[in-house]
């Protein structure tokens, strides 16, 4: 399952990684040009000014289409039941008393699980770092719009400078359990520990209760 996940996201992850990674090279190029070699704002620089808005903007409406539609939640209710799978494979191999064979087998299990599980949430939380990597540069490219005639692409940029920070996340979710970027995997790594500790605690009642029984 989560095999089938993680191909299912590498293809677009590849390609909106990809125009995102290139989008804000160029962007950046253009800026450094403005702002070192001092020359004016030509047609050719806010034609590109324009396609890059339009390029993110298209982006940013595909990911939160296609989340809304397809993978909120299937990774919503893939965390449901990967989560309690790996805590439980830990469980065992802390608490219970597992040949040496058996032992491998889980600690093998439990590595391939999490490297898998993980991959694909890791993917689109650096898919959502490149849509919001832009936003650093934009109060600078902003000075550089001087001219009347750079009103409209101004008010555009700072309209998306606005969203970046104080709007909608552009990211996938967790279906209602919040944002899959890098702070919320950090925020559901705190998750993962918690539900560890609880099933830790009922796999040590019940093993105490077992050893009381036998005694």
């Amino acid at each position: 399952c989560a095999l089938l996940l993680a191909c299912s996201i590498i293809s677009p992850y590849i390609t909106i990684h990809g125009q995102l990674t290139e989008m804000n090279h160029k962007l950046i190029k253009l800026l450094e040009n403005i702002k070192y070699n001092k020359h004016q704002n030509n047609i050719n620089d806010l034609r590109q000014l324009r396609f890059y808005l339009n390029e993110h903007t298209r982006l940013s409406h595909f990911v939160l289409y296609t989340d809304k539609i397809t993978w909120s939640e299937a990774l919503y209710y893939y965390a449901l039941i990967s989560i309690p799978i790996n805590v439980t494979l830990m469980c065992e191999l802390i608490v219970e008393d597992l040949m040496t064979e058996t032992k491998f087998l889980f600690i093998t299990a439990s590595i391939i699980h999490a490297v898998t599980g993980a991959f694909p949430f890791l993917l689109l939380a650096n898919m959502s770092n490149d849509f919001h990597k832009l936003n650093k540069y934009l109060p600078e490219m902003q000075l550089q719009l001087k001219r009347s005639q750079h009103l409209r692409l101004k008010i555009k940029y700072d309209d998306l400078y606005e969203r970046l920070n104080h709007g909608k996340k552009i990211a996938h979710t967790f279906g209602t359990l919040g944002n899959l970027t890098f702070r919320g995997l950090f925020e559901a790594f705190f998750g993962y520990i918690a539900a560890f500790f609880l099933i830790l605690k009922v796999y040590m009642n019940e093993r105490q209760i077992v050893n009381n029984n036998q005694q």
